[in-house]
């Protein structure tokens, strides 16, 4: 994996960061703060992005590629959408990674490191994290809904296989 800090021009949001749904939320200063937090990472096919245990609270975005989410070593899921997030639980929780992301193709993400928000005043911070903890709730909403229904369906065929 190859990593890389951010090209671009101050008061210029770089196109593939301004297509990214989160950066759509947040007011046009805290975006520009977040920009010198930014790095690229470039990575090859089997490449571990994220490992789980590992201490991070730095937001991952998805900008090409796909990636397979394993969890103790079993596959659990994937992600292949620009702009997708990836590791935001151990964001939340302010704890170690709780599953490993392995880039499955040639894969290209983000990755804000936190540390902008030092240098932030109270109030634009308390927006930043107002802003992201919406749309984490968002994001956890729309997953949690995918896997009830999973689980319903589970269950169904469970019952059928049980009666027949």
């Amino acid at each position: 994996m190859k990593e890389y800090p951010l090209n671009y021009r101050a008061g210029s949001v770089p196109a593939p960061v301004a297509e990214i749904p989160f950066f759509k939320t947040l007011a046009p200063e805290i975006v520009e703060e977040m920009l010198s937090s930014i790095t690229m990472l470039d990575c090859e096919p089997g490449d571990v992005v994220i490992a789980e245990g590992e201490e991070g609270r730095d937001l991952l975005f998805l900008l090409k590629g796909k990636v397979r989410v394993q969890k103790d070593g079993s596959v659990v899921g994937a992600a292949s959408g620009s702009g997708d997030l990836l590791g935001e639980i151990a964001l939340l929780k302010e704890g170690q990674r709780t599953a490993t992301i392995v880039a499955e193709t040639h894969v290209y993400c983000i990755r804000v490191e936190q540390a902008f928000l030092d240098g932030l005043e109270p109030e634009v911070r308390n927006a930043y994290y107002a802003a992201m903890y919406r749309f984490l709730a968002e994001l956890l909403a729309q997953r949690l809904d995918v896997s009830t229904q999973k689980l319903v369906s589970a269950e169904k065929m469970i019952e059928e296989l049980k009666k027949g």
